[in-house]
């Protein structure tokens, strides 16, 4: 069933297309929150609450730019109103289940690469790993983050610049970790 059809069918309150949709959108949108929220079951929380709002305004959707796009911006508006609203749970690090299986040796490195890249962005403060989300992952300029995060852009990119510096001094930790176990045996 392809997005266009399933768009019309929502559109319809078709619970079918609806439930399709949700199922081929979730696992991506889900990494998308997850980036945002350290804990998962959290993360998983926001989707839902996202899909409800995609649901409810998807007559709002003109098939200006990609239905995919909309729904990350949705998802990403949930993860932001979360943090605004300080509904935290504790914070846990855990990746374990989140990314698919893969057969081939290189996506399987790739995949444990990725989960560690995460892993540590999941270590930042609350405030710099989502200006590290919305600038480097996200690709949106300060301007718009200081819009969404209601703060000035010159905070915006204090926060990124602090964000990238913890992260240059949790990678420097690890790599001197393993130099001394190689170098020492």
């Amino acid at each position: 069933m392809n997005d266009e059809y399933m768009l019309e069918g929502c559109r319809k309150n078709d619970r079918n297309c609806q439930r399709q949709l949700y199922e081929k959108y979730f696992r991506p949108m889900a990494w998308i929150c997850y980036r945002y929220v350290r804990d998962r079951e959290v993360a998983d929380d926001l989707v839902h609450e996202g899909f409800v709002k995609v649901f409810r305004r998807i007559d709002s959707f003109k098939n200006e730019g990609s239905f995919e796009g909309w729904v990350k911006r949705i998802m990403i508006n949930c993860c932001l109103d979360h943090l605004r609203k300080g509904k935290r749970r504790p914070d846990e690090i855990s990746v374990e289940g989140v990314a698919e299986p893969q057969s081939d040796e290189h996506d399987a490195l790739a995949d444990l690469q990725a989960e560690y890249i995460l892993e540590k962005i999941q270590e930042l403060p609350t405030i710099p790993r989502t200006v590290f989300n919305l600038n480097v992952i996200e690709g949106y300029p300060h301007k718009d983050i200081a819009q969404m995060m209601k703060i000035k852009e010159s905070t915006s990119r204090a926060y990124l610049t602090e964000a990238k510096q913890l992260l240059r001094e949790s990678l420097k930790k690890v790599v001197n970790q393993t130099e001394r176990r190689l170098y020492h045996g």
